[in-house]
């Protein structure tokens, strides 16, 4: 009797009131739902709009993923201007081509990749910071290996030693810059098949001064 008052007493002093885990459940719930519903957000930005794509063109429907993501991207008519604002795209009239992707801290997934499918001028591609493309989120980078030469990818921590080795098929390659992939568990491996697969490819490991 006497152990099992003691039992209670110790009870009521360690573990929460019933209401605090109330609480706890509706916060726990809260957050939940709050990922759950930024996921949705993020696959309906990432998936390719075919009667737009139609419409507009690949190249602008692309661009439009790209910065709406949170990417930036350069035409071919103005290679050196970056254009990060949606406003600021030339107008749907205009058929532009895409020199530049760079998604760097964009929130690109493997599905958007689709994008790059009838894009025929991108030869640049920077996924520096990409959170949300997965282990093999790369796969879409298939569609530019006629074009792309120069390739960063960079603190994308959900992609592994198998999910780099798609940049073996971009066979015309000229610079690769790889680093900061924590999820890599053998980097020196990795880029011993690539400097086989790109002969004629510079790798560099380290972020550019």
């Amino acid at each position: 009797m006497l152990l099992t008052r003691n039992f209670n007493i110790l009870k009521k002093a360690v573990l929460p009131h019933k209401n605090t885990w109330q609480v706890l459940d509706t916060r726990n719930s809260e957050a939940v739902g709050a990922r759950l519903l930024w996921g949705y957000v993020a696959i309906a930005f990432n998936r390719v709009d075919l009667e737009r794509q139609r419409l507009v063109g690949p190249d602008r429907l692309c661009a439009e993923w790209v910065i709406k993501n949170g990417g930036g991207i350069c035409i071919v008519d103005a290679p050196k201007r970056l254009i990060r604002d949606y406003n600021t795209l030339p107008p749907e009239h205009y058929r532009f081509k895409i020199k530049v992707i760079d998604g760097s801290g964009a929130s690109l997934m493997k599905i958007g990749l689709e994008h790059f499918k009838g894009c025929n001028h991108i030869d640049t591609v920077i996924f520096h910071k990409c959170k949300h493309l997965e282990s093999d989120g790369l796969d879409g980078l298939v569609h530019l290996k006629n074009t792309l030469n120069t390739l960063q990818i960079s603190e994308c921590d959900n992609i592994s030693d198998d999910g780099l080795e798609v940049i073996g098929q971009m066979e015309h390659l000229k610079n690769l810059r790889i680093f900061n992939m924590r999820y890599v568990k053998d980097i020196n491996g990795v880029l011993g098949k690539l400097k086989k697969s790109l002969p004629n490819c510079q790798i560099e490991t380290e972020e550019a001064k």
